[in-house]
């Protein structure tokens, strides 16, 4: 599988055209063939951050072939809360970036995010394509 791991800033820049890099990377990796494994967890935060107005949107985003839904088991919580056990002692850690670390290290490739450093709390490793911020 080719492609990023999508977190919900990722997914709210996309949907909202927050700015021109989010949509332009969609259209060019979906041109690629790329695929978006996308955790349950960022779905569940991209829909409480989505203003109503751009839901309609995003329903079509999700429905779209390229975007893989990555569900949150038992297994994949178990594994995600272990290697995000240091960045909850230290300041906490954000469920959905965890699950987001998760994935792209499981699939082994690179999480495309608004926010880096809730990823980089939990893997100071793990690959990550920023979105520029405005």
């Amino acid at each position: 599988m080719s492609g990023r791991v999508l977190t919900s800033s990722a997914i709210v820049d996309i949907v909202t055209n927050r700015s021109v890099y989010g949509r332009a990377f969609l259209v060019a990796a979906v041109e690629l063939g790329m695929t978006f494994p996308t955790p349950s967890t960022a779905l569940l935060e991209t829909w409480a951050a989505v203003p109503p107005e751009a839901r309609a949107l995003l329903e079509l985003f999700l429905d779209a072939p390229a975007i893989v839904v990555e569900d949150l088991g038992a297994s994949v919580a178990a594994q995600a809360g272990v290697r995000a056990h240091p960045a909850q002692q230290a300041r906490g850690v954000d469920v959905a970036a965890a699950h987001a670390v998760e994935v792209a290290i499981t699939r082994r490739l690179a999480i495309l995010t608004a926010e880096p450093d809730l990823l980089r709390a939990i893997d100071p490793d793990v690959e990550i394509e920023e979105l520029p911020a405005l």
